[in-house]
């Protein structure tokens, strides 16, 4: 396998990543736009009717247990309100627009329904703490996104490195190192910063293995301690994994996040719904 020291030799094929639809792009930059009304959002969402089908479908799944059906954008947003419908857009949106392949040994549905579970934990995480409730998902949802385009830009090289994985005890952060001289993370934090998705994200993609690297950010260690539930991890074995330093800057324990969590049967069928629509 050829040694690939320069990033950018990877970041030069970025043209091959499949086009975000406009509407998508618009929703991730009201991130930063403080003058984006989620009216007008909601009429662009509209009148993608592909997009607004799925997110709909998503809506008025078990998930959310909503008393009537949601049969409009606008309907969405008064009832879920604009940050929920914003990850509903933006997961809908890209899950569309990189769909599963088959015949690869990256595995893109394991890898939606694991980021999807991985979001959902960590907007039900900030949310218990009071966090940034409207980047989590979003944080949470593109925490290994670097794989995925690994997995596009350089397919043969990755799926070498998943082999090699999946044949020794080296992680793949230690293999990608190896091989490239870099990570996935490094990867996904820059594609963050080309999608102008706040600071706060890109730190999470990053540094969500180590979220203990200076300077703290509180949505870095929500990412890791979801990625960690998510992985099957709870009470005091999830407790023992997390980095003291990260327990006692956000002031956590197990009984006041484990009323938090969603069910894992709730969740299912939400990620079915999403990555069926």
């Amino acid at each position: 396998m050829p040694v690939i020291l320069d990033k950018s030799a990877i970041l030069d094929k970025l043209h091959q990543l499949p086009a975000i639809p406009n509407v998508v792009q618009d929703v991730m930059a009201s991130f930063k736009d403080k003058n984006a009304g989620s009216a007008i959002l909601a009429h662009k969402i509209a009148l993608d009717q592909g997009l607004s089908a799925r997110v709909l479908r998503v809506a008025n799944s078990s998930f959310y247990g909503l008393a009537r059906e949601v049969g409009s954008i606008q309907d969405a947003i008064m009832v879920l309100g604009f940050d929920t419908l914003r990850s509903l857009v933006i997961s809908a949106g890209f899950a569309h627009a990189f769909p599963t392949v088959a015949d690869s040994l990256f595995d893109r549905h394991a890898y939606w329904t694991r980021s999807l579970r991985v979001a959902t934990y960590t907007e039900a995480l900030a949310q218990c703490m009071g966090g940034a409730r409207q980047l989590s998902f979003t944080a949470g949802l593109f925490h290994d996104v670097g794989q995925l385009v690994l997995s596009i830009c350089i397919p043969e090289e990755f799926a070498a490195m998943l082999e090699q994985q999946k044949n020794s005890d080296s992680s793949l952060i230690e293999i990608e190192h190896a091989v490239l001289g870099f990570d996935h993370a490094e990867i996904g934090a820059e594609m963050a910063r080309r999608w102008n998705f706040p600071a706060e994200i890109e730190h999470a993609i990053r540094y969500w293995r180590t979220p203990e690297k200076q300077p703290f950010m509180p949505i870095t260690g929500v990412v890791q301690m979801a990625v960690l539930i998510e992985s099957g991890l709870s009470g005091e074995a999830l407790m023992k994994r997390i980095p003291e330093t990260t327990r006692s800057q956000l002031q956590i324990g197990w009984e006041h996040i484990e009323p938090c969590i969603p069910q894992p049967e709730q969740m299912d069928a939400m990620v079915q719904v999403m990555l069926e629509a």
